[in-house]
């Protein structure tokens, strides 16, 4: 038996982009080929091409029902959210990913956040989502590992609309962090532990950790 959890430790937001207190949403979403997207493992064993549009849409859908929304509130600048004395978990599982993906946003948005959970999980039926899988199909057809680039297509696509549709709407970006994780460079004996990672805004600090164990 395996055990595994990816947690959040703290979050520092150093401009809020507010005049004073504001209201920050978090969204974060844990990708990767055997962390949600093990349907995709049809790809290679099938010629249907309905059957693999619908195992490429049960992955995003997968994808989607991973994300992670929550909302901050009364946030000032240099403001530190911790995550009590255990963190908060992020991502956890009965066995340890061999890699994973993390995609993190913070935005001030004033959208209920139930409102904007439903907004995101429509991505599915977005007028061009249909182009997307047809995309897929062809990029997976071509790669030595059809499962593997078709979940990173899918991760990028749906994190690149929910960036986009924040944008379009005027929406402050406060905080943006990419980042990949493999088991045999970050977490060769099942722990990592990391403070103060600086964003790709250079606006936010992330304190995380990684624990997996074999029971």
């Amino acid at each position: 038996m395996e055990f595994f959890a990816f947690r959040i430790n703290m979050l520092k937001i150093l401009n809020n982009r507010e005049w004073g207190p504001g209201e920050i949403k978090m969204l974060s979403f844990i990708t990767g080929e055997d962390v949600n997207l093990p349907v995709l493992d049809e790809l290679q064993k099938t010629t249907d091409v309905n059957l693999k549009k619908q195992l490429i849409q049960a992955a995003a859908q997968s994808v989607l029902s991973s994300k992670v929304l929550m909302q901050l509130d009364n946030v000032t600048d240099e403001y530190k959210m911790t995550f009590g004395d255990t963190g908060y978990a992020l991502y956890t599982s009965n066995k340890i990913p061999v890699s994973f993906n993390w995609s993190l946003m913070l935005l001030e948005i004033d959208e209920d956040v139930n409102n904007l959970g439903k907004k995101i999980d429509s991505i599915i039926d977005a007028p061009g989502f249909d182009g997307f899988v047809n995309n897929v199909l062809v990029l997976a057809s071509a790669a030595a590992n059809p499962a593997a680039a078709a979940g990173v297509a899918i991760a990028k696509y749906v994190f690149g609309i929910v960036a986009d549709t924040m944008i379009e709407n005027k929406d402050d970006q406060i905080g943006l962090a990419y980042q990949s994780f493999n088991r045999f460079e970050h977490y060769p004996h099942g722990e990592r532990k990391r403070d103060d990672v600086p964003d790709l805004s250079n606006n936010v600090r992330i304190d995380y950790s990684i624990f997996g164990t074999t029971y």
